[in-house]
């Protein structure tokens, strides 16, 4: 690519009248070897896209320890059907219902389902709780995400300033 083309495609770009593949291509020409000492200024900025690009975000551990909590969640709620479906079930003798609740067995079927949905009550809290805490550290997450990339944004700004202030000072040599 000639540098008057290079320079008419910086001229857009600072324009915003570029396209995807234009930028592409002044990231490829500035990645290159051979760039005339007009056009070093810009180097540090594109080699920045690039370089950012290639970062992966740090959100898949949290997605990972979100799914982590989600099967956590999923096997309780499980085990306490699986319990409750244990409990129910009754014993050799038909007529006889045995129930274990805390540990001690329980004869009465109506005061054991009663402390079994006391139970669940209490689960299906707790569940909402966690819910509720999993939201609000999801909210901090992208709070710390957005608060990163506005730092990466604003060293960009910089050095884009930096630039200007380079160019400006070699227009005014000249």
């Amino acid at each position: 690519m000639n540098e008057q083309k290079v320079h008419e495609l910086l001229r857009r770009y600072f324009d915003g009248a570029t396209s995807l593949d234009e930028e592409r291509e002044l990231q490829r020409y500035f990645a290159g070897e051979d760039i005339p000492g007009s056009l070093e200024a810009y180097r540090p900025m594109f080699t920045f896209f690039a370089e950012e690009r290639a970062v992966k975000p740090a959100v898949q551990k949290s997605a990972a320890r979100t799914v982590r909590l989600s099967r956590a969640i999923v096997a309780g709620i499980a085990a306490s059907v699986a319990i409750l479906f244990l409990v129910s079930l009754p014993k050799t003798q038909p007529d006889k219902y045995a129930y274990y609740v805390d540990g001690q067995r329980v004869y009465d079927k109506a005061a054991a389902m009663e402390l079994a949905g006391d139970r669940l009550q209490m689960l299906a809290t707790a569940m909402q709780k966690a819910r509720s805490s999993m939201a609000a550290f999801e909210k901090v997450q992208e709070s710390n995400q957005s608060l990163q990339q506005f730092d990466k944004i604003s060293s960009a700004y910089r050095q884009m300033e930096k630039v200007g202030s380079k160019i400006q000072d070699a227009a005014a040599s000249n």
